[in-house]
Parts: structure tokens; C-alpha cells; sequence
């Protein structure tokens, strides 16, 4: 019985096998071939796809400007949209109000790229709201997304988009928290900030190594809309790794596209990998304390 009970599981998982194999697996192994061959993929050329990768100023500067607003994009929506869910969930214990206020926040998310973009022309725009309410007060007009404003636009977008996506990830780990925990911690004396920080941040740990990477995937996203609005080639500050990756593409330079791709994958890992490694030390951590 345990025979046939295994090969039931394994034939129940063989198609999402096979899938990963044809579609996921098998690419990425060419991708590293292609890699270290030249864009016709007919000449092995060794390294000099990567030399030429960390030699390209453009590629410099795409990957700064991802790495500069991940790093700090990703941490305001992490830490306004806790403060926001622990406020909310604080005053009505999700009721049938907070409901309602989550499922007004999550009307971003559902906003398409298409109507975002011309959300964005009619406040950031050269003849947009924000420079005429300028413009009335006698202050001179700011062309928002050609200037050095432009990643403070982008990375305000990445906020309004994504957090009341993260804020009802976070309320659905408060709820799991069971209230008994802080009435108790209220009889013993502690204030709200010592209950946050002894109760809800340990509890909330295992979810957050969760909501931190969906936040870090978020991030690649943003590409949708600054393309849109500013094309193949926005300003400096803006000019992301996806656009870099879509210009050479466009020019058929496959072999610093394939790099450039393993290159972002080995960096993605690493910071992945770290989380989980901070997350596990911190759990073990605790469970030490407690004995």
C-alpha cells in the first residue's frame, strides 16, 4: 500500500516536474551556455561576455540606479505599511470597518499600468496639477520626470502601488496573533511600544522574511510604468537594469543580455539567501532564550 501510495504522489507531481524541467530548468542551463558564447551562440568567447558586462558604463549605472531604490524603496514599504497595519488592527481588531479601509487600499494594486500612466501625466506632467499649483503660488515649474526628482516620483508610485498589498499581508499575521498575549502583557505593565517589540515583531518574523521578498519582486516592476512614461531611455536617475536589458536585446547583443541575466540572478540569490540566513539565526535566537 505504501508502494502504490508513492507512486500515486509521484505521478500527481510528474506534470509540474516536467513543467519546471521544459520551461525553467532547460532555458536557464542554455542562458549559462549562451553565456560565455558569442550573440550568434555559435563561438565559445570564455569570459569575455562578463568583461565586457563590467566594462559597460550603462550597466554600471542601471545596476545602481536598481540597487539605490530597491534599498530604499523596499524598507519604507515595509516599515509604513507594518506601522499602518498595527494602527489599523490596534483601533477596530479587523472588523468589518477595516475591511472596508483594506479593500479601499488594494485599489491601487488594481489600477492598470495603462490608466497609471495617465494618473501620472496629470499630476507630473510639465503642464501636470503639481506644476500648476506651483505655478499659483508664484514657484517655478519642475519637469518632474527628466530631472533629479524623478527617482522620488518613481519610488512614491512603488509605495502608493504596493502598499496596501504588503499592509494586508502584515494584518494577516496580527490576526494570527492571539489577543490574550498583549491583555496579559498590559497586566504586567507593558506599554504599547514594549508590546510591539516583545510580541508582535518576534511573532511577525516568520511571516516577514515572506512580505520582505515580495517586496524585493515588486521592485523589478516598476519598469512597466517608467517605461511607459518615459520610454526606452528615461533620465539617468531612473534608467533601471530592465531597460538596459531590453535596449541590448532590441540590438541583439544576446551574449551580454545572458551574463547580465546570471549576474542578476547570483546577486538575487545572495540577498534571498541572506535573508533567510538573518531570519534563521534570529528565530534560533530566540528559541534559545527561551529555554
Amino acid at each position: 500500500m505504501n508502494a502504490i501510495k508513492k507512486w500515486k504522489n509521484i505521478l500527481f507531481l510528474l506534470p509540474s516536474l516536467i513543467g519546471v524541467l521544459f520551461f525553467y530548468l532547460i532555458p536557464f542551463m542554455d542562458v549559462i551556455k549562451r553565456s560565455f558564447m558569442d550573440d550568434m551562440g555559435r563561438n565559445y568567447t570564455g569570459a569575455q561576455n562578463y568583461s565586457k558586462l563590467l566594462q559597460s558604463s550603462s550597466f554600471l549605472l542601471a545596476g545602481k540606479n536598481t540597487l539605490a531604490f530597491l534599498l530604499c524603496s523596499t524598507p519604507l514599504l515595509l516599515a509604513s505599511s507594518l506601522g499602518a497595519a498595527v494602527l489599523l488592527h490596534q483601533k477596530a481588531r479587523y472588523t468589518s470597518k477595516s475591511s472596508i479601509l483594506t479593500l479601499l487600499y488594494l485599489l491601487p494594486l488594481a489600477i492598470p499600468v495603462a490608466a497609471l500612466t495617465g494618473i501620472w501625466k496629470i499630476f507630473f506632467h510639465e503642464y501636470g496639477l503639481i506644476n500648476a499649483l506651483l505655478d499659483f503660488f508664484g514657484m517655478s515649474k519642475i519637469d518632474w520626470m527628466n530631472s533629479t526628482y524623478s527617482m522620488l516620483v518613481v519610488t512614491a508610485t512603488y509605495l502608493w502601488r504596493n502598499f496596501g498589498y504588503t499592509m494586508v499581508l502584515w494584518l494577516a499575521g496580527l490576526s494570527s496573533i492571539h489577543p490574550a498575549l498583549y491583555e496579559t502583557a498590559a497586566m504586567e505593565g507593558a506599554d504599547s511600544k514594549k508590546q510591539f517589540y516583545y510580541i508582535t515583531l518576534p511573532l511577525l518574523k516568520p511571516l516577514g522574511f515572506t512580505v520582505c521578498v515580495l517586496a524585493v519582486l515588486n521592485t523589478f516592476k516598476v519598469f512597466r510604468d517608467i517605461y511607459l512614461i518615459s520610454g526606452d531611455y528615461p533620465h539617468k536617475n531612473i534608467y533601471m537594469i530592465q531597460h538596459l536589458l531590453n535596449n541590448w536585446f532590441t540590438n541583439m547583443e544576446f551574449g551580454k543580455i545572458t551574463a547580465a541575466a546570471l549576474v542578476i540572478v547570483f546577486i538575487a540569490s545572495w540577498l534571498v539567501a541572506g535573508l533567510q540566513i538573518g531570519f534563521f539565526w534570529q528565530k534560533r535566537r530566540n528559541y534559545y532564550e527561551q529555554e
